[in-house]
């Protein structure tokens, strides 16, 4: 069955070991994986390594017609809004999605590379910088735009499809080769990923894949024939890939953890502000990386607000809103925080404990906090569950300044109807980006990124294609002239 194999120079390969997929919601198996050894990720890279002359060397158009053709793969897999396939079936039961959401990401990844196809042949065009002719009245100058090279990419579990994709087809569009590497929790949509290129007809060794755990992703960062990593996941994580990277002098991209806040003005309106609180908190139960994890609100608004977060918390069904997480250690971890924070105070609104229902899979019911404080690992830390901490503040200043204490910098929130206002706040936050009156959207025309511990580099947008991209300027002199004005003898 291709389904459990290895994908590496355009062929499925039986691994020389295996590992089991895990159904979330039963805490079953699914199904034996393939291990990828250093010997199987050596040959996936030297397969990408050997595709990459000639990939790099064609038109930047026939590039961007296999992405299309995998874009369009997707539209065929997705079928219509509402509509149950086998590829949201596939990950709604490898990472515990609910319909709607596994719904959405086939929709997202599909439009995302159809961004990358229709864009990247102006965007990677040669570019003629304008030269100060006073100075330099016979030079001319262009820049080129090349592919960086095998490209290792190792994305997670939370969003399967789309975040591996906003890489993978930018690299591709750029000329690159690559290696992709899914989570240990969600192999098969990562395998549905080759299944989708291999269909495209796109060359042999273009573009393979290898599952497996941390010593398969190990392997294929420490690498010699990769040129660069682009990584999404924990920040203990992304520090070791960068120490790596930073010795061997290799590009690296990583998009690391966040603690995104949500900065609520006095004029917030309340049916809006909590039906966006409560999606941006428990959509995926939590587990986004810009889930809204603080939610910093005026006392002026605290019953009124809190009343109405708490009602619609408690509205939210299991298996239909909220699914489980994705793992037991993920499941003990919230556990912990929500412990750690009522052993120094905090409150429970709601939730707060696994649904008795649920005695199989890794089950917690969204939960909503109070009096939290900044001495609590739910303010500090990551949680990357169902749980939403409040803490009251007295003025947007104060908000925006317990915002930026924090050492994450990926995404934030404002919720006022004063949008000019809305601005002037966002210009404030110390991170890469921010929503008004919404929140967790993302735009294949615009820049995800991020700061501090949060991670370096862009995914998505024109600069997310160049983050592939290698510059090299080329410089000419036009006149006959056999010699300079700064050339000996002075």
């Amino acid at each position: 069955m291709s389904s459990g194999r290895l994908f590496i120079d355009g062929r499925w390969m039986v691994g020389k070991r295996t590992m089991n997929s895990i159904n979330p919601s039963t805490g079953e198996s699914i199904g034996p994986i393939c291990e990828a050894s250093g010997s199987e990720v050596e040959q996936a890279v030297q397969a990408a390594r050997q595709a990459l002359p000639a990939w790099k060397n064609i038109p930047v158009e026939q590039r961007c017609e296999y992405v299309r053709k995998a874009s369009d793969i997707l539209v065929s897999k997705y079928n219509e809004q509402g509509e149950m396939t086998d590829l949201k079936r596939l990950i709604m039961n490898e990472v515990g999605k609910r319909f709607v959401e596994a719904d959405t990401e086939v929709i997202e990844s599909s439009d995302m590379l159809r961004y990358f196809a229709d864009a990247s042949p102006g965007l990677l065009q040669e570019e003629v910088p304008e030269l100060d002719k006073d100075l330099w009245p016979t030079k001319k100058s262009f820049v080129m735009h090349e592919p960086v090279g095998v490209v290792a990419v190792i994305k997670p579990w939370n969003y399967p499809l789309e975040l591996p994709l906003w890489s993978i087809g930018a690299a591709l569009v750029a000329g690159n080769t690559i290696v992709f590497k899914p989570s240990e929790h969600s192999p098969l949509v990562g395998l549905e990923i080759a299944k989708i290129f291999k269909q495209t007809g796109i060359p042999r060794g273009v573009v393979n894949v290898v599952t497996g755990g941390p010593n398969t992703g190990r392997a294929l960062v420490t690498n010699s024939g990769v040129n660069m990593v682009a990584f999404t996941g924990s920040v203990e994580t992304g520090r070791e890939i960068a120490i790596e990277c930073a010795r061997r002098l290799r590009k690296v991209s990583l998009e690391l953890g966040g603690k995104d806040a949500a900065i609520i003005a006095e004029d917030a309106d309340i049916e809006l502000t909590s039906n966006g609180l409560v999606w941006g908190a428990f959509c995926n139960t939590g587990q986004v990386c810009v889930s809204v994890e603080r939610a910093f609100v005026p006392r002026k608004l605290e019953d009124k607000l809190v009343k109405e977060i708490v009602k619609k918390t408690e509205m939210l069904r299991l298996d239909v809103d909220i699914g489980p997480l994705i793992s037991k250690e993920q499941l003990t971890k919230v556990e912990e925080h929500v412990s750690d924070a009522l052993s120094k105070g905090a409150k429970i609104l709601t939730g707060g404990k696994r649904p008795e229902a649920k005695q199989n899979g890794f089950y917690y019911l969204p939960t909503v906090l109070s009096e939290v404080s900044n001495s609590m690992k739910i303010i500090s830390e990551e949680t990357f569950g169902p749980v939403l901490p409040l803490i009251f503040v007295d003025s947007i200043a104060e908000a925006v300044n317990l915002a930026n204490e924090s050492r994450y910098g990926l995404g934030a929130s404002i919720w006022t109807t004063n949008l000019p206002k809305g601005e002037e706040i966002a210009r404030l936050l110390d991170v890469g980006m921010v929503w008004i009156n919404d929140v967790n959207v993302a735009f294949p025309q615009c820049p995800w990124g991020a700061r501090m511990d949060s991670g370096l580099g862009v995914e998505l947008s024109k600069w997310g294609i160049y983050e592939y991209t290698n510059k090299k300027h080329i410089n000419t002199e036009l006149s006959q002239e056999k010699s300079r004005n700064w050339w000996y003898p002075y």
